[in-house]
C-alpha cells in the first residue's frame, strides 16, 4: 500500500510545477504567480502548494526545474567545455523558440530571483571548465575566464544580440561557439594574455 505514494506525490509536485510554468508563460506579472494562483491552475488545494514547496524560493525553484525539463537537455549547466561547446548552439536555439519566457527570466524581479537559486552551482560548473582549460592561471584570471564563458552561454548573450543585431537563436548560437571556441583556443595555447584590471 505504500508503493503507489512516492508515484502520487511525485505527480502532484509535477502538476504544481506545470501550473507555475504555465503562468509563467503567459506573461503573469510575477507578483500574481502566488501560491493560490498556482493551486488555482492546477487544481489543488492552496495548503497542498504550500505541502510541496513551503516558500516562494523554493515555489520560483520549482518553477525553473519545470522550465528545464520543457528545454530541455541544451539547457543543464555544463561541467566541461566539450558539454559547453555541445550545448552552444541548441541552447540559443531553444532560446528562440520561447522568447517571452527566456526575456522574463532575465527581466523580472520573479525570474531573476529563480535563476539566481541556481548561482552557486552555475558557478561552479564554468569554473571546473576555466580549471579544465587554464589550470596554471592565478585565481582571479580563472575567475574572469568562467565569468566570460558563463556570459557567452547566457540568455543574456542571447537577449542583446537579438534585439540590437536582429540575429536568430541560430545565428546567436554560431556567433557566441566562435567566441568560446577562440577564447578556449587561446587559452590552450597559453597565449592568452592575463586579463587586467580597467582601471
Amino acid at each position: 500500500m505504500s508503493g503507489p505514494r512516492p508515484a502520487k506525490t511525485e505527480r502532484t509536485r509535477e502538476r504544481i510545477q506545470r501550473a507555475a510554468a504555465e503562468l509563467f508563460r503567459e506573461n503573469t506579472p510575477p507578483e500574481l504567480i502566488t501560491f493560490r494562483a498556482v493551486a488555482q491552475r492546477a487544481g489543488v488545494a492552496e495548503m497542498t502548494v504550500y505541502r510541496y514547496f513551503p516558500t516562494r524560493t523554493e515555489l520560483l525553484r520549482g518553477l525553473w526545474q519545470q522550465l528545464d525539463r520543457e528545454m530541455g537537455s541544451a539547457f543543464g549547466i555544463p561541467d566541461s567545455q566539450q558539454a559547453l561547446r555541445m550545448q552552444q548552439c541548441e541552447l540559443f536555439r531553444t532560446f528562440e523558440t520561447m522568447p517571452c519566457q527566456t526575456m522574463a527570466s532575465i527581466a523580472t524581479p520573479a525570474g531573476r530571483a529563480v535563476r539566481a537559486a541556481s548561482n552557486a552551482k552555475i558557478r561552479s560548473a564554468f569554473l571546473a571548465i576555466a580549471e579544465e582549460v587554464a589550470p596554471r592561471a592565478r585565481p582571479a584570471h580563472k575567475i574572469q575566464v568562467a565569468a566570460v564563458l558563463q556570459l557567452l552561454h547566457s540568455a543574456y548573450a542571447w537577449a542583446s544580440l537579438r534585439e540590437q543585431w536582429g540575429l536568430t537563436g541560430e545565428a546567436a548560437g554560431e556567433a557566441t561557439l566562435w567566441a568560446i571556441d577562440a577564447l578556449l583556443s587561446a587559452l590552450q595555447r597559453r597565449s592568452a594574455p592575463e586579463l587586467r584590471k580597467v582601471r
